[in-house]
């Protein structure tokens, strides 16, 4: 009866340990979670800096092909009414 109630103590003792460990790596894992939010929202910037980067340079090409197009259709048209 006395190894019973030993081996009893001894099992709790020992899940009060694994939930101890528990709970330290559950602490751990959501501060390494918070720090690689942290790191992103401090990039958002520089990615929404490249996107507007993107978009400009995106805008700037379809001027250019526009202007290009209504050149290329007047000189066309030019052409056609000059037959």
């Amino acid at each position: 009866m006395f190894n019973q109630i030993k081996r009893r103590e001894q099992l709790e003792e020992r899940i009060t340990d694994l939930e101890a460990s528990l709970d330290k790596l559950k602490k751990q894992l959501r501060e390494e979670i918070e720090d690689e939010q942290h790191k992103d929202i401090d990039h958002l910037e520089e990615y929404l800096d490249e996107i507007n980067h993107r978009y400009t340079n995106l805008r700037d090409f379809w001027y250019i092909v526009r202007r290009e197009l209504r050149e290329l259709f007047a000189r066309k048209r030019a052409r056609e009414q000059k037959k």
